[in-house]
């Protein structure tokens, strides 16, 4: 890596952008091993996500179903070099540098989150995700380093009053991932079934409902009948109402099962503009 790459990097655009015109500091394609390295189709954000690990892919499918984020920006850099190296200085830490060379890195936060507050005003969030395991099984002196670059990340966040937090996978719901992954599936239906009317008929049945008392298949055929639309119709929308926030139910207790009641009820916000949701921390 030369310094004369780095700027063309960022002549080119990279760790620039919002949405769907971001463009991530490190694309798995500069990455020589890839790895467990995932290119995500996003559902909220219409580009592909360059995510560096299943603890990252998992992180953004809980990103992505928050109706309060409204921007994901995975791999973004901490530019300038010079702000981090001033950083590691004021810590009294050795700024890590590219193999072979005294070019200081390009360091990266793994996902900055762009959402709306309860007060209804945008603020940014950073989260660096990792495995607990990585810290277990790292010598004393590898640990030592290892937090000494995350507290020059937390550093440069917070001279921009930005909260960050380190997320460990472990501590993310597997239920909840588990469940996600399904629902993701339902993002985007048919363009007929998710109209005002259906919609609207098919929560004002769910909210008149025991829906812990019967098989959510069962359920989902007497809504069938009630609302007159298909069975899969039904399935179809149901589980898309549940990925956008107008339905809710506890996704962390146990998968979602056609042969299993679900208790599911209409989300409070459900006819809302902008749901107040703060962003998740799980860490």
């Amino acid at each position: 890596m030369t310094q004369q790459k780095i700027d063309r990097k960022i002549k080119s655009g990279r760790g620039s952008g919002v949405r769907e015109s971001y463009l991530p500091w490190i694309k798995i394609r500069d990455i020589k091993s890839k790895g467990v390295s995932h290119l995500v189709p996003g559902v909220k954000f219409h580009r592909t996500h360059h995510l560096l690990s299943n603890a990252e892919r998992d992180y953004l499918l809980i990103l992505e179903q928050d109706p309060s984020i409204i921007d994901i920006r995975e791999q973004f850099p901490l530019l300038a070099q010079a702000d981090t190296q001033a950083v590691a200085s004021s810590l009294n830490y050795r700024h890590p540098v590219y193999p072979g060379t005294q070019i200081p890195v390009v360091m990266t936060t793994d996902f900055l989150i762009t959402f709306i507050d309860s007060a209804g005003k945008e603020k940014l969030a950073a989260r660096s995700v990792k495995y607990r395991k990585e810290f277990e099984s790292a010598s004393v002196r590898e640990q030592n380093r290892m937090v000494e670059k995350l507290e020059i990340e937390e550093t440069y966040w917070a001279l921009r009053n930005v909260e960050w937090k380190l997320v460990l996978h472990e501590n993310l719901p597997q239920f909840k991932i588990d469940n996600l992954v399904v629902l993701r599936t339902y993002a985007f239906i048919h363009p007929s079934l998710p109209t005002g009317k259906n919609i609207n008929s098919l929560l004002e049945y769910i909210a008149e409902c025991k829906t812990d008392q019967l098989p959510l298949k069962l359920l989902l055929e007497k809504a069938s009948k009630a609302i007159f639309i298909d069975y899969l119709g039904v399935k179809r929308l149901f589980h898309h109402l549940l990925w956008i926030g107008r339905l809710e139910a506890d996704l962390n207790d146990s998968l979602i099962s056609l042969s299993k009641p679900l208790r599911v009820w209409v989300s409070e916000s459900s006819f809302a503009v902008t749901p107040s949701i703060e962003v998740p921390r799980h860490a």
